[in-house]
């Protein structure tokens, strides 16, 4: 009987996830005929299909789905495998497969990135930027390696969270809107104005909507927009009033093209944290990485040995 190659794993995975072979082949760097052939062969060997063709778009089955988490398990574990064997040496190389917020990933992340680039050249880094949801699932998908995040968890069972640093939400608007100067607005000024918000599953809608004390959205919500750099234009344009991180408008801010301000007896204080998957290897280029990070609660094991 022909053994499944871990070659075939990956291929499946990535079709899996793209729900197109001809992307999934582009990515791989083979032809689609080559792909399509590993996946029916993957197929025969298993004795069940395990994806729906519609179109061009393919769709996992029932079997398909239920594969995909033992698959993902599979590569999960050799992967942990080899970097165990790499840490042997104590070196800093192999992978480092980080997730992060979109503030985060903008806005304070590149700097410890440039810092740990410097120090080992020889570690290739992987990069996810998304809401914090879909960054947690990640973990929890056992996906990446660490992620930084900055709203309430889904899984906090599953989730070793850990506290990296502080931040606090605010009230911003053009440099020339009527609260220019204040600096601070009362909840019926705020609500009185047309109000830009990020979208679902973001860790910044997630932390306004619990200090405003409501699961229903503001009746003054005149868009919602899922980019930050996109939010900041939009007020420099003279467009209504947004919820966002300080320490992604402190350039406007500088600048004077933005203005900033705190809704009265309404605190916004916000925590971006470390999160990783319970009872996960801690690998060398993790361990380094966090020491880099330097976050305010230390995880267990994060430690250069």
């Amino acid at each position: 009987m022909d053994q499944v190659t871990f070659h075939q794993l990956d291929l499946f995975l990535l079709a899996a996830k793209l729900k197109n072979f001809s992307k999934s082949a582009e990515q791989m760097a083979i032809s689609q005929p080559a792909f399509s052939a590993q996946i029916i062969k993957l197929e025969e060997i298993l004795g069940v299909p395990l994806f729906e063709r519609i179109g061009r778009k393919v769709e996992l089955t029932e079997a398909g789905a239920l594969f995909a988490q033992y698959a993902q398990k599979t590569l999960s574990t050799l992967r942990e495998g080899k970097q165990a064997l790499d840490d042997m040496s104590r070196m800093v190389i192999g992978s480092l497969r980080i997730g992060a917020s979109t503030t985060i990933a903008n806005y304070i992340l590149p700097a410890y990135l440039g810092k740990f680039r410097k120090r080992h050249k020889d570690c290739v880094i992987e990069m996810m930027v998304n809401n914090t949801g879909a960054i947690e699932q990640a973990i929890v998908n056992n996906e990446i390696d660490l992620g930084l995040v900055e709203g309430p968890l889904a899984h906090p069972s599953r989730v070793d969270s850990r506290l990296f640093m502080k931040d606090e939400l605010v009230v911003v608007f053009s440099a020339s809107h009527r609260f220019r100067g204040k600096g601070e607005i009362s909840a019926e000024e705020f609500h009185a104005e047309p109000l830009i918000l990020r979208e679902k599953g973001s860790g910044t809608r997630k932390v306004f909507m619990n200090a405003m004390d409501g699961e229903k959205d503001p009746p003054n919500v005149m868009m919602e927009l899922g980019n930050t750099e996109a939010i900041k234009r939009m007020l420099e344009n003279g467009s209504g009033v947004a919820v966002i991180s300080r320490s992604a408008v402190e350039r406007e801010i500088k600048a004077k093209s933005l203005a900033m301000a705190q809704i009265k007896g309404v605190p916004m204080p916000r925590l971006f944290n470390l999160i990783m998957l319970k009872g996960k290897y801690m690998s060398n280029p993790v361990r380094e990485f966090i020491k880099i990070l330097d976050p305010l609660e230390k995880p267990e094991g994060a430690r250069i040995v």
